[in-house]
């Protein structure tokens, strides 16, 4: 009866696979068995003779288990199918780009000046303390380049200082000096001592500039550099005389006569005088500047600006009527019309310029995310299941070895001690390329024994102190049990000792130590067989 059903299903089931299409699924349900017939058969290997005369020799156990089980059959069929659909998709800007629109604002101070000399011994214009207020649009069309336009706001301030005699002849300006009674001939001096002025433009300009920002990507910060021209005027243009004492006298050459002390003639200080403040003569003017300096980010949006600055007027600022010092008219009256030093024959041409350090912000306007509508179509599959049971029963034969003798372990043994010695470095527990083959090629004798134990003893060199060698050995012989076990041994099996250095090698009668850095591999029947 076994042997018919063992040919139903034999011929059965490659019919069975040959129905099932891709649509098919099989699934099987066991229920208890029927009936299990077990049929054990003792025998012995040709090369163990000695087998036969043992009471536990290799045991062969045959098992038949019949099972009935039921198959269902399910059949799926499949439909594609497809349905119109729209969703909102979000476009992330990249912040990280450097083009498009900047508001930039500085502040600005330093040193100015109205860029002129004075001529003379003891003339001279020094410059004073400078600012700059600036608000400007840029437009970055390059990651690098960019053009700006705005208004900055700043002054040029300069402090005069002349000093000096200054003496008229007779025929100065082409013309007879005549007093106030007519006296022909006479020598009119002035002495002009501490004298000091403060003039000062405050200037509204349109600075326009080609700017350049640059920067590595392992750089914080970036490099920020701009270069243009500013056409100007100047909104306020004023000097005032801080300090200043004029000396008149006369010398009559006829009479060898000199008057001091008198109405025309005597010290006067300036400071009160009418003269002693007023207005410049200044024309428009177009300065050429430059902006240099690092932008370090605050947030994704606004950067620091610290830099320097400079700008100087290309065309000459002054459009004084220029007079000399000591300008004098029929009333004696020393610099009388006087329109400060700016305004007198001494002045060079005007050239303001100033030069500084910079702060401000740059914002930088980013684009916002966008968010746009797309159509898409959401496909999918329609299923239809079809499901039968088909009940039937199978016949199952297993077959198993259930013990071994002593006498094939202590063969396995055998064959595992003659390269079952494993050497490691000096004061290492790692395993060779060459070790690795060698416990390889006894992984098979091993499987062999399976109810065997395995004992891995680890070994150490005399050098060193006794705590370190111990684990060291340990170590060494554990290194063996995690390779034999990823090799498929149970580990189960496995018994690691470490000697540390207290069992020399029997093979080495050289005493060379590096035989003596070592794992030995043992097949044990029973605990009491382990050292």
């Amino acid at each position: 009866m076994k042997h018919l059903w063992s040919l139903a299903v034999a011929f059965c089931f490659p019919l069975a696979l040959m129905a099932q299409t891709d649509t098919v699924r099989i699934l099987r349900t066991s229920e208890a068995p029927e009936r299990t017939e077990v049929r054990e058969q003792r025998f012995a290997t040709e090369d163990t003779p000695e087998l036969q005369k043992t009471p536990d020799s290799l045991v062969r156990v045959e098992v038949t288990t019949i099972h009935y089980f039921t198959d269902t059959l399910t059949s799926i069929a499949y439909t594609p199918d497809s349905v119109a659909k729209q969703r909102e998709e979000v476009i992330k800007t990249d912040s990280t780009d450097r083009r498009w629109h900047y508001i930039e604002a500085h502040v600005g101070l330093g040193y100015g000046s109205l860029g002129y000399q004075l001529r003379g011994a003891e003339n001279h214009v020094n410059g004073s303390f400078s600012a700059l207020l600036q608000l400007q649009y840029a437009y970055f069309f390059h990651p690098n380049f960019g053009v700006g336009a705005g208004l900055w706001f700043t002054n040029y301030t300069s402090m005069a200082h002349i000093g000096g005699d200054y003496v008229w002849t007779q025929y100065a300006n082409g013309n007879p000096l005549v007093d106030s009674d007519t006296e022909q001939n006479y020598y009119h001096t002035a002495s002009v001592r501490r004298w000091r002025e403060r003039e000062t433009i405050h200037n509204l300009g349109i600075p326009i500039s080609l700017q350049f920002q640059y920067k590595e990507d392992d750089w914080k910060g970036r490099i920020f550099m701009a270069v243009g021209v500013a056409p100007s005027f100047s909104v306020s243009k004023k000097y005032r005389v801080l300090e200043g004492e004029i000396t008149h006298s006369a010398y009559y050459p006829a009479w060898d006569l000199t008057l001091n002390n008198m109405h025309e003639f005597g010290t006067k200080d300036y400071r009160n005088e009418p003269q002693s403040k007023g207005t410049l003569s200044v024309r428009p003017q177009v300065a050429i500047f430059a902006d240099f300096g690092g932008l370090l980010p605050l947030t994704p949006q606004i950067d620091l600006f610290l830099g320097a600055y400079f700008n100087v007027v290309a065309n000459n600022a002054n459009s004084s009527e220029r007079r000399d010092i000591g300008w004098r008219d029929t009333r004696f009256d020393f610099m009388d019309e006087y329109a400060g030093a700016y305004a007198t024959t001494n002045a060079s041409a005007s050239h303001p310029f100033e030069v500084g350090v910079k702060v401000g912000v740059h914002w930088h306007y980013i684009k916002p995310d966008k968010h746009e509508i797309v159509d898409y179509f959401d496909y999918f599959t329609r299923q239809d299941t079809t499901v039968e049971t088909l009940p039937r029963h199978d016949t199952i034969i297993t077959e198993r070895v259930d013990t071994l003798t002593r006498a094939h372990i202590a063969k396995a043994a055998e064959e595992v001690e003659k390269f079952n010695k494993i050497y490691f470095d000096f004061d290492s527990h790692q395993l060779s390329e060459e070790s690795k083959n060698y416990l390889a090629s006894i992984v098979g004798v091993l499987n062999k024994v399976p109810d065997a134990k395995i004992a891995i003893d680890g070994h150490a060199s005399e050098e060193g102190q006794r705590r370190h060698n111990e684990k060291l050995a340990y170590n060494r012989a554990k290194a063996v049990a995690k390779f034999l076990v990823s090799q498929g041994i149970d580990k189960e099996r496995v018994i690691v000792i470490g000697h540390g250095s207290l069992i020399p090698n029997e093979e080495n009668i050289n005493h060379e130590l590096p035989l003596d850095r070592r794992a030995e591999v043992k097949v044990v029947q029973k605990q009491s067989e382990i050292q």
